[in-house]
């Protein structure tokens, strides 16, 4: 019952006391004689003995927590099926039990009513593809009326199983790796560590959509200080195979993909990082996401993989090697290696 003032939902009107507020599943306080009876911020679900579904809808829910702006009742579209409250963190739909779509059954001395509550997700749509960040959501719940009493639920998140590892090898030692460790305790303004790895053991890698994935692109081999890592294209696929027709952009020219509502971040690295030479090192972070069928219904899978190309520079007069989201023309090495992540699985 620990919720803020001004996110709470109405549970009754001012006049009803703590008996009866209670009584109906609801926090009761008298320090606010507006709004005394609300709902607290864990799920409810509550068949009441006049006949009514009680539906609260929290936004942490899901992971990621769910937008609480596409959820509503499936097969039921009229005013009496439309959310009764709602605040930042809560959705609430009270209506009859043979409304809004629910299905009727009789079993035995029982009658059954089932209804759904869904969420409809955000897709972007790519030139090569199409992703999501949003969960995949539906709640069923079902009241069961004997006379004299009612049970009530059932709530599924589905996830998908990780599958096996695969890894991919580019032309030149260049590595692309996953850090385990997000942010520098005590860092400012969230700084990102880079210095624990996820093993070949340790992939797929299993994330939440929209968790943040921290990636490294980095020279192999090499101990000449004077050379620069430029970052091209990096690009994810639906699977392990660079040149699939499916891919989302998440760098472009060394540069975020503007057509991302989660534009990817380039974390600069210091010259105090640690790093013999920071200057073959690259950083970025990713919100997770995934791959959709043109249908917009369906994912296509759970598994994510990251490429990306690169180039070695060599700094002169004439170039500097600074990363810029509008670079002039530079000379860089002739070959352009390939660098592929071991395989993401997502959770939707």
């Amino acid at each position: 019952c620990e919720v803020p003032s001004g996110r709470r939902v109405a549970c009754s009107g001012p006049g009803t006391g703590e008996v009866n507020c209670k009584r109906e599943g609801c926090c009761y306080t008298p320090d606010d004689p507006k709004m005394p009876c609300y709902y607290g911020n864990t799920e409810l679900l509550c068949c009441s003995k006049n006949g009514q579904f009680v539906i609260l809808v929290a936004k942490e829910m899901t992971r990621p927590s769910l937008d609480l702006n596409s959820v509503y009742l499936k097969g039921g579209s009229g005013a009496a099926c439309r959310p009764i409250g709602d605040s930042l963190d809560l959705l609430v739909f009270k209506f009859p039990v043979s409304a809004c779509g629910t299905i009727k059954q009789v079993e035995g001395d029982s009658v059954v009513y089932e209804t759904k509550v869904v969420a409809t997700r955000k897709i972007l749509q790519g030139p090569r593809g199409n992703i999501t960040r949003q969960s995949y959501f539906r709640l069923t719940v079902q009241c069961r009326y004997n006379g004299s009493a009612s049970e009530q639920l059932q709530a599924n998140v589905l996830t998908l199983a990780p599958p096996l590892p695969a890894t991919d090898k580019g032309d030149l030692q260049i590595q692309l790796r996953i850090a385990k460790v997000s942010l520098l305790e005590g860092g400012e303004g969230g700084e990102t560590e880079y210095n624990s790895w996820y093993l070949d053991s340790d992939y797929p890698v299993v994330k939440f959509l929209r968790d943040p994935v921290f990636v490294e692109v980095r020279i192999l081999g090499r101990t000449d200080p004077s050379i620069v890592l430029m970052l091209g294209d990096c690009w994810a696929t639906p699977n392990g195979n660079p040149q699939s027709n499916i891919i989302w952009n998440i760098l472009v020219n060394g540069c975020s993909f503007a057509g991302d509502n989660y534009q990817t971040v380039l974390h600069e690295i210091a010259t105090a990082s640690g790093l013999q030479f920071p200057a073959h090192h690259k950083h970025f972070e990713v919100k997770t996401f995934v791959f959709m069928e043109d249908s917009g219904r369906h994912p296509l899978s759970g598994e994510v993989y990251i490429h990306c190309h690169a180039a070695v520079c060599r700094p002169s007069a004439q170039e500097t090697c600074s990363p810029t989201c509008r670079p002039p023309s530079r000379k860089v090495s002739d070959v352009q290696p390939m660098a592929c992540s071991p395989q993401l699985t997502f959770l939707l």
